[in-house]
């Protein structure tokens, strides 16, 4: 009985709940067949991760109480997405492309396997730049410039996977 009662929390139903809103947004119409396919959709993949996704060992990315920073650091990357795409506009667009491509080496500083990853991936999304690899504690990123090689000291993004992550900054 206790470990069915500990197969479905909060956590799940959030995960659920995320996983079902998104299928509506990319939903090209609002349909019987769609809203279906969307739940049994959005159930089997909670059901399938959920030893995974919302285990509170390795992920606190779907807990109720950090729905604040989750939306931030989404609201953050967008951001940057589109500043970094505004930049390598203008460089393609410059007659002499002022371009200086570089590998740097970026401090981890996410503890959980997951937190790496995601932050990993944060920077291969913004334009410009592009995680290669990851030896001996840091992250061989690709950049393009020196200035898209310099916002990844101190970047705000890694600021905000860290909030999420255990409300470290």
């Amino acid at each position: 009985m206790n470990k069915r009662k500990k197969s479905l929390n909060r956590n799940h139903i959030l995960l659920f709940g995320f996983l079902f809103g998104f299928w509506l947004v990319l939903s090209p119409r609002i349909s019987v067949e769609s809203i279906s396919i969307g739940l049994l959709a959005s159930f089997m993949v909670t059901y399938f991760s959920k030893s995974y996704i919302t285990d509170e060992g390795e992920l606190s990315f779907f807990s109720v109480g950090n729905v604040k920073n989750v939306i931030t650091y989404i609201l953050r990357l967008l951001l940057e997405i589109v500043k970094s795409n505004i930049d390598v506009a203008k460089i393609v667009l410059s007659p002499t492309m002022p371009i200086s491509p570089q590998f740097v080496r970026v401090p981890v500083k996410p503890q959980k396997d997951f937190y790496k990853v995601l932050y990993g991936n944060s920077i291969t999304l913004t334009p410009g730049t592009l995680t290669v690899d990851i030896v001996d504690g840091e992250y061989i990123v690709h950049a393009l410039t020196d200035g898209a090689a310099e916002d990844l000291k101190n970047s705000i993004i890694e600021k905000h996977i860290l909030s999420i992550e255990g409300g470290r900054q």
